[in-house]
């Protein structure tokens, strides 16, 4: 028997980075799954107001910061939700602020500085441990990132091919149908489908493999968020399936033994398709709480699994 532990959409949160590494040898995972969405997507510029003061706006609130003790709890909480923080003075703030380009630059530069932290980090934390453990991107992540997990010496890259561990295939896609926000790895679903088909036909055994796919399939309660109005604004009472058919039909067809997902962040839970035990941990980064499932596998069928939250 296996224990694998499986975490998605980390956004950025160094708080439930640090907690997925430090779970490993708590649980006594032999293999550790991190699948995308790796990156944030919020910049807090910290703005000196005198050469001992700053003031930020952080989640809708301004913040005046008086002290240095002050200055170093408001970037933790930044960090631990998953944002990026710079010190700028005001004039560079102005200018950044009125240059799209300056922003953008300076932001990609903030996330892949976090990204290469954490392989970093995870190379020291890994060395001379037995577990195994692999990473890949999501739709919001830059595709330089697959570039990055794949120069790590410890952290094996998975998206976009097959690996195999302790007698199981495992098949990983980053990809998503189309989203309202554009993200890099999107795909028309017809595109989608034939990209997750290509992928599963590599798979020799599907009595014991995982399909490792970020977005979920369509229909299934994994795959449940709130509807968006034309602003973009979730509805408080009304839910939409925004799931994958591809990811469906592939699931449906092959009937792997386990499926793992992720990108819908409210849809926790755990459900069957035929003989394939679908999961979803959901997600609860911006709060710093690392949501997984420890899996127990055993040659050809699943002996257990349970939720973790903290």
């Amino acid at each position: 028997m296996i224990k694998l532990f499986f975490v998605t959409d980390i956004h950025g949160s160094n708080l439930c980075y640090r907690k997925f590494l430090n779970a490993l040898p708590i649980y006594g995972a032999d293999v550790a799954v991190m699948l995308g969405d790796l990156t944030g997507k919020v910049l807090v510029p910290m703005v000196e107001k005198s050469s001992s003061t700053w003031e930020c706006t952080l989640m809708g609130q301004h913040v005046d910061i008086e002290t240095q003790d002050e200055l170093a709890k408001v970037k933790k909480t930044v960090e631990n939700s998953g944002y990026y923080w710079v010190h700028q003075t005001r004039d560079e703030f102005e200018a950044t602020r009125a240059d799209p380009a300056k922003i953008d630059t300076l932001f990609k530069r903030l996330v892949l500085e976090r990204v290469q932290e954490w392989l970093d980090l995870a190379d020291e934390r890994l060395e001379g441990k037995p577990y195994q453990m692999y990473m890949c991107p999501g739709n919001d992540d830059w595709f330089v990132i697959d570039d990055m997990i794949d120069a790590a010496r410890l952290i094996h890259p998975c998206d976009r091919r097959v690996v195999e561990f302790e007698g199981h295939e495992m098949v990983t896609s980053s990809a998503s149908n189309p989203t309202p926000w554009d993200t890099p790895r999107e795909m028309a679903e017809a595109d989608l489908e034939v990209h997750l088909q290509g992928l599963c036909e590599l798979v020799k055994d599907y009595e014991t493999a995982i399909f490792n796919f970020h977005v979920p399939p369509h229909g299934y309660s994994l795959d449940l968020c709130p509807k968006l109005d034309d602003t973009l604004t979730m509805s408080a009472e009304e839910k939409i399936h925004a799931g994958s058919i591809g990811a469906k039909k592939m699931v449906e067809k092959y009937q792997p033994l386990l499926g793992l997902f992720g990108h819908i962040h409210e849809s926790r839970g755990a459900q069957k398709a035929g003989r394939t035990l679908m999961i979803n941990p959901g997600s609860e980064y911006s709060e710093g709480i690392l949501k997984g499932v420890l899996i127990m596998l055993d040659k050809k069928k699943i002996k257990d699994y349970v939720f973790t939250s903290g």
